[in-house]
Order: structure tokens, then sequence, then C-alpha cells
């Protein structure tokens, strides 16, 4: 008999998500940024390229339904309907399969069109390697779906950073050994692949297709062992539920009603997930090609902003845009996406424990549930993204060095650093929204903040003096409007958010923990020049926002109780009178 497994509390659960997607980070950023390097700007603009396509294709044939899985899951936990879980498993699994398999097929086929379209024709390669992963990323998500509506986070966690090492391990390694051999196969017989080419640059732009090609081949073969570790997880151990609850278990559903009911609830998710897409799907659509229109009219204009930042390379393969757009995406977005990855797990973690509370028509602990929630964002992500944005120059040379792409970069990561905050409320906002039932509303309101950043990007990014600089601020604009209306929504629903409690005096601790980072790295820069330096300034910024928190009693007694040995810390605290 299989013994019935402990459901995880949200926090517990958001922590767990939380502690794995910081790992699966990490071990990504070791990835991301020697695959940064190595291809060069217009190089890793392939990658991203190829990335964008797929997050569009994965979203269309699995974003939703994940969240309708686990919604559906966790109201049945609550009404002892375990067959029906059962069964949505199995209908999810199938239903996955086969949007998996079109999607994939789309990709390869397409790819030379998708290319076309950005418009990035070296991308084409790089796009049908990584179509294997929309099929295995599609099954992956019937399984996590399924445990997160169990509130068991594990098996999504731990997938995840095997995904994470396993990209690493052969992305790196592919990438690393296609340099290697093209480039000694040229400086030997001026060929790649067999091909010969006349100069140098010509070769540089077809090896850095190839490469950037191995390295999503590394990215399709680690979902390919995310994959298989869910496939065994669940033929040993299953949901965990006791055969004797399942036996006990009113009849269930039929098949066609529940397959029915994931569409209805999955396809309004999926669209919201789509258009929270569309922002990077907007920036591929929209900068390289209005970029290369200022190239092609106003070159002078462009290049002057940037000095002798742009190599004479790309301006002779006319890449300029390519290598913006990748200094871009490889520098400032990679750093910048740290701060929604750190609030993931409390988005993915809060839907089905919300949605267990207003099932049971529960209101106060519905609001309850959401105040917690949006006040464990704020607590992570404002001190973040305001700290990348005060030391924006300085993180993007911890992490990537000095060069011409990271001082392109930076700049543009001061401003991603404030549009991070907002990027990380609406991912939480947009699960409070569907927990609660407004399954369609953060699909107009993304869309809405998707039409304002489209119009921004094509008419600001085309100004020669603006050019690729524009593209934070339109998505800065974008998040804004989506964040402020979403929290508008969430009044309207459950009530009283406490916004002083819940963003007030988070926003003035990470105030206090910026002006103090930035005060420190100011001081060291007359001492040292060390790019490891900024680690005294964050740690020394971090330690104030903690500090800040308690005296302005931020964190609760309840909230803290929730977390392992959480009941020894609150009395501590207590006793001091440093919990709200």
């Amino acid at each position: 008999m299989k013994k019935e497994s402990q459901k995880q509390g949200f926090v517990q659960g958001a922590m767990i998500l939380m502690i794995g997607t910081v790992t699966v980070k990490v071990v990504s950023m070791l990835f991301k940024i020697p695959v940064s390097n190595m291809l060069g700007g217009t190089g890793y603009s392939y990658f991203t390229n190829a990335y964008e396509i797929f997050n569009l294709l994965s979203t269309i044939a699995a974003a939703g339904f994940p969240v309708a899985v686990s919604k559906m899951v966790s109201e049945n936990c609550v009404l002892g309907r375990y067959r029906d879980n059962r069964r949505i498993f199995r209908i999810s699994r199938m239903f996955f399969l086969v949007t998996g398999l079109v999607c994939m097929v789309i990709m390869v086929l397409g790819a030379g069109q998708f290319a076309a379209m950005i418009p990035n024709p070296g991308a084409k390669l790089s796009i049908m390697c990584l179509a294997p992963a929309v099929l295995t990323c599609c099954l992956m998500s019937a399984y996590r779906g399924y445990y997160q509506g169990m509130q068991n986070m594990y098996p999504t966690s731990i997938s995840q950073i095997i995904e994470a090492v396993t990209k690493m391990i052969f992305g790196l390694g592919l990438s690393g050994a296609v340099l290697y051999l093209t480039q000694r196969e040229y400086q030997n017989t001026q060929t790649v692949l067999g091909v010969s080419y006349s100069s140098y640059e010509q070769a540089q732009a077809v090896i850095a297709q190839i490469a950037s090609a191995a390295a999503v081949l590394g990215v399709s073969l680690s979902t390919v062992a995310g994959l298989l570790y869910l496939v065994f997880l669940w033929k040993r151990k299953g949901d965990g539920v006791q055969d004797s609850l399942v036996m006990h278990a009113p009849k269930p559903e039929a098949s066609s009603q529940i397959l029915k009911k994931i569409v209805m609830i999955g396809v309004p998710v999926c669209m919201g997930s789509l258009a929270v897409n569309l922002s990077g799907f907007i920036d591929m659509m929209t900068v390289t090609g209005r970029l290369d229109d200022v190239m092609n009219t106003a070159p002078q204009a462009l290049l002057s902003g940037f000095g002798e930042l742009i190599p004479q390379i790309e301006v002779t393969n006319q890449t300029v845009h390519n290598y913006l757009y990748g200094a871009y995406t490889g520098k400032a977005e990679v750093i910048a996406n740290l701060v929604p990855a750190l609030t993931a797990g409390l988005a993915v973690s809060a839907l089905p424990a919300v949605a267990e509370s207003f099932a049971r028509n529960n209101r106060l602990r519905t609001q309850k549930s959401v105040q917690m929630v949006l006040r464990m964002t704020a607590i992570i992500c404002i001190p973040a993204g305001l700290g990348i944005s005060v030391l924006s120059e300085e993180i993007c040379q911890l992490f990537f060095g000095y060069s011409n792409e990271v001082a392109i970069g930076a700049p543009l990561l001061a401003v991603l650093g404030i549009a991070s905050i907002f990027i990380a409320m609406t991912a939480t906002t947009n699960s409070l929204l569907q927990a609660v039932g407004k399954v369609s509303l953060p699909v107009k309101l993304i869309v809405l903040g998707s039409i304002i950043k489209l119009g921004m990007n094509y008419i600001l990014v085309g100004i020669p003096q603006l050019n690729i600089r524009a593209v934070p601020y339109s998505t800065l604009v974008c998040y804004v409007v989506i964040t402020l209306m979403s929290l508008i929504a969430l009044y309207q629903t459950v009530g009283s958010l406490e916004l002083f409690s819940s963003f007030g005096k988070p926003l003035l601790a990470a105030i206090l923990c910026a002006a103090t980072a930035r005060g420190v790295q100011n001081l060291l820069d007359g001492y040292t020049q060390s790019r490891f330096a900024v680690l005294i300034s964050v740690a020394t910024g971090a330690l104030v926002y903690l500090l800040a928190l308690l005296l302005l009693r931020v964190i609760k007694k309840e909230e803290l109780m929730t977390l392992p040995k959480g009941e020894k810390m609150a009395k501590i605290l207590e006793k001091y009178s440093l919990l709200g």
C-alpha cells in the first residue's frame, strides 16, 4: 500500500521551489556566461532567437495547461476526488504528447521561415536543434503540473536542477568542441566543414551559427534528462496517495468532461503566458529589424553613439543589429532575469494554495494568502531589482568581465533592473488572479501591455540616437501598467491588500539597501579596481536590508512559523518586538 504524501505548506513549497530556482539560475549562469563570451554578440543573437521561437511554441503547446492541471488536482484533493486526479494525469499526458509533437514539427519545418521573419537567417540551424525540447518540455509539464497540484514541489525543483546541470555540461561541451574543431580546420585548410571561405570574417560568421546550434542542442538533451527523472519518479512512487483513498473516492468524471475543463481553464492561462512571452517575442521581431533600418538610413548616427564599442568586423559583415541585440539579451537580460526567477516559486506555489482556500469559499484565508504572497514577492524582488540597477556596471563586469558588450549592456541593465521588479510582480499577480477565478483577466492586461511595448519599440528603437537603449524603457512601461491594473483587480476581488505593509515597508528597506550598496562601492572604487569588490557592496547592502526589515516589522509571525526552525526564530524575534 502506498503512503499518502505530506502536503507542503504554501511557504514551505515556495521555499523548495525558490531554492531549486536559485540553484538552477546559478547553474544556468555558469552555462550562459561562457556561452555568451564564446559566441560573441552576433552568435549569441542566434542562440537567443532560437530560444524566443521555442518559448513561443512551447507556450502555445503547453504553458497554460499545467496550471489547469494543478488547479483541478488541488481542488479535487479538497473534495477527495483522487480517481479524477489519476484520470486528469493520464489525459493531460496524452494531450501534451500530441501538442508537443505538432509544435516540434512546426519548429523544424518552419525554422527557415521563422529565421527570415526575425530577420536573422543565421538562427535557422539553432531553431532546428532546439525543436525536440518543445516535445520533452510538454511531457514534463504533465508531471510537474500534477505534482504541484498535490502541493509537492520537490519533483519540479529536482527535475529543473537536473535539467540545468545537464544543459551546462552538454551545452558548453558541444559548443566548445565545435568552436575548437571548426576554427582549427579553418586555420589549416581555409574551410569550415569542408566548405571554402575566402575571408576570415565569412568563416567566423558560419562558425558562430554552428556553435550556437551546438549549444542549443545541449539544451534539448537537458530536457530529455529532466523528463527521464520525472518518468522514473512516477513509476517508482506515483503520487503518494493511499490506494484505499483512491478506491473509496467518488466515481470520476468522464474523460471528455475532464479534457473540456483542462482546455477551458488552460486556454485563457495559455494566452496569458503567451502574452508574457510576447514581450521577448516583440523584442525579437522589432528590435533587430528596426536597428537594421537605422543602419541602412543613418549608420553614422547610430555608430557614433557607441564610439569604438562596436567591432569593425560587425560593420563589415552588416551584423551590427545582431551584435547590439546580442549584447542586450546576452548581458543585460541574462542578469535582470534573475529577479523574476527568484520569485517564480512563489507564483507556482501560490496558485494551488490560494485556489484551495477559494474553492472552500474561505474569503478571509484567501485574502490573507494573497497578502502574504504579494508581501513575500515584494520582499524578494524589490531589493534585488534596485540593487542590480544601482550596481549595473559592476555586476555586469562581475559576471562577464570587461568587454565592449558589457559596456553596451550595463546601462541597459540599470533600467532593466527596475523593470525586473514589475516583471516578477506580474508573474505573481497572474497566478493569484487565476487562483481566484479571474482566469481571462491576465490575458487582457498583458495584451494591453504588449501593445504598449510594441508601439514604443517600433517608434523609439527607430530613432538613431535612442536605438537599443529604448528597449528596456518599453519593457518597464509595459510591466508597470500590467502590475498596477492587476493589483486593482485583486483588490476588487479579495479586498484589502495592505499596500503599505506589502509594498511600502519593503520599498523603504530596499532603498536603504541600494543606497548602502552604492555608497560602499563608491568607497571601494578608491582602493581597488577588482571586479569582485562588488560582492562586499552587495553583502553590506543585504545586511542593512535584513536589519531594516526587522526594524520596520515587515516579517509576520505566522509566516515565519511555517519555515523550518521558524518557531525558534519567531521566539527570539518576538522577544525583541521585531515581528509584524
